[in-house]
C-alpha cells in the first residue's frame, strides 16, 4: 500500500478515489479509508502550513537563526536589532493584501519581507513589487527616507521553481532602454535545494519544518521526525516540535505513530514543559472526538485573551491559564493585531 502524500494530491486529482500520478503513471490510494478532499478541506490545510511557518518565524530567536542561515551578509543579525511589524498592506488599488512576515531593523530603516510558497505563483515578482512599494512609501512619509527592503520566498512545493527571480529580465529587452529597467530581485529559499542531512545541520525549528515538508511518504516523515527529535535538544524546541505533530503532522502519520512521537518527546523533555504543552502529550489522541483537543487549546488562548484585554497582570494570568511566558507574549502580538 503507498500513500498519496499531501502535495500530491493537492497538485494532481480532488474527489476522487483512485489517483494516478501522471508523472510516472503508478496507483496510488488515499489514506483514511480512502477519504475523498475536497477544496475547502484543502484550503484548510495550506492554512495551518502557512500558519506553521508564520508562527515559527514570528519569534525573534528563529528569525535570526534563518537569517543568518540561508542569507550572506557580512555581520551577523542579532536578535537585539529586528522587531517584527505588521503585515496589514494596502496597495494603490486599495485592496487588502498581507504579507506572510515583515521584519526591520531597529536603528536603521532595513527590511525583511518574507512569503511562503507551497505553489508556483507566476505573479510573484510583481507581488513582491506591490509589497516594497508600500512598504517604501510609508517609512518615507515617516522617517523622509526610502529603505532597503529585502524580499525572501520560502518555497515548499514538490514542482521545481523555474521562474526568473529578477525582474529585470522579465521585462522587455532592448539595449536603448536598459538603463530604464527595474533592477529587482527576490531571495528565493526552495525546498529542493537543500538535502536532509543539510537542513539536519542547522538544528532550528526553521530548518525542521523543511525537513517535514520535504518527506514525501509517511515513512520516510517518520523517519526525519525521529531524526529530528534525537538530535534537538531544547526544551521549547522540543514543545514546539509536539505542538506541530499534534496539530498538523498527525493527519500524515496516523494516530498510532502520533502517540509514539508525543511520548518520544515527553521522555527527552518533559522537564520544564509548560502545562499547556503537557496536556498535549497526556491526550494521546485516544478516545478522543475529533477536534476536541484543538478546542480546549483554543479555550485556553481565548482565555488568555480576554484576560490581556482587560489589562489583567502577566502574572495572573500565567496562573489562571498555565501558559508560559513566552506564549503569553505571542498571544499579545495576536491581541494587538486582532
Amino acid at each position: 500500500m503507498k500513500f498519496v502524500t499531501y502535495e500530491q494530491y493537492r497538485n494532481y486529482y480532488k474527489n476522487t478515489y483512485l489517483m494516478r500520478l501522471e508523472d510516472t503513471g503508478m496507483e496510488y490510494k488515499l489514506e483514511e479509508n480512502y477519504k475523498i478532499y475536497d477544496e475547502k478541506e484543502i484550503k484548510e490545510i495550506d492554512k495551518k502550513h502557512d500558519k506553521m511557518f508564520r508562527n515559527i518565524l514570528s519569534r525573534k530567536t528563529e528569525m535570526v537563526k534563518f537569517l543568518n542561515d540561508f542569507l550572506s551578509f557580512k555581520e551577523k543579525v542579532k536578535e537585539t536589532q529586528i522587531i517584527q511589524c505588521h503585515t496589514d498592506l494596502i496597495t494603490s488599488r486599495y485592496e487588502e493584501r498581507r504579507s506572510d512576515i515583515i521584519y526591520k531593523l531597529k536603528e536603521k530603516p532595513v527590511y525583511f519581507l518574507l512569503e511562503h510558497q507551497s505553489t508556483i505563483d507566476k505573479n510573484m515578482p510583481l507581488r513582491i513589487w506591490e509589497y516594497i512599494g508600500e512598504i517604501m512609501r510609508r517609512e518615507n512619509r515617516i522617517q523622509k527616507v526610502y529603505p532597503v527592503v529585502i524580499p525572501i520566498i520560502i518555497y515548499t512545493g514538490f514542482k521545481r521553481w523555474k521562474l526568473e527571480t529578477n525582474f529585470k529580465k522579465l521585462q522587455y529587452q532592448a539595449r536603448n532602454y536598459q538603463n530604464y529597467q527595474i533592477d529587482l530581485a527576490y531571495n528565493l529559499i526552495a525546498l529542493q535545494d537543500y538535502s536532509f542531512e543539510e537542513l539536519l545541520a542547522k538544528n532550528t525549528l526553521f530548518s525542521s519544518i523543511m525537513i517535514m515538508e520535504k518527506c514525501k511518504d509517511k515513512e520516510e516523515l517518520i523517519l526525519q521526525l525521529d531524526n529530528i527529535i534525537e538530535q534537538m535538544s531544547d526544551t521549547k524546541d522540543l514543545e514546539a516540535i509536539a505542538e506541530m505533530i499534534s496539530n498538523i503532522i498527525q493527519n500524515r502519520i496516523g494516530k498510532e505513530e502520533t502517540r509514539k512521537m508525543l511520548e518520544k518527546i515527553e521522555g527527552k523533555g518533559e522537564i520544564g514543559m509548560s502545562p499547556l504543552t503537557k496536556m498535549l502529550l497526556d491526550l494521546k489522541y485516544e478516545n478522543r472526538k475529533e477536534g476536541e483537543k484543538e478546542g480546549i487549546i483554543q479555550g485556553i488562548k481565548s482565555t488568555a485573551k480576554n484576560m490581556l484585554k482587560s489589562k489583567e497582570p502577566d502574572e495572573k494570568i500565567m496562573k489562571y491559564t498555565g501558559i508560559t511566558k513566552q506564549e503569553l507574549e505571542e498571544l499579545k502580538g495576536e491581541v494587538i493585531y486582532s
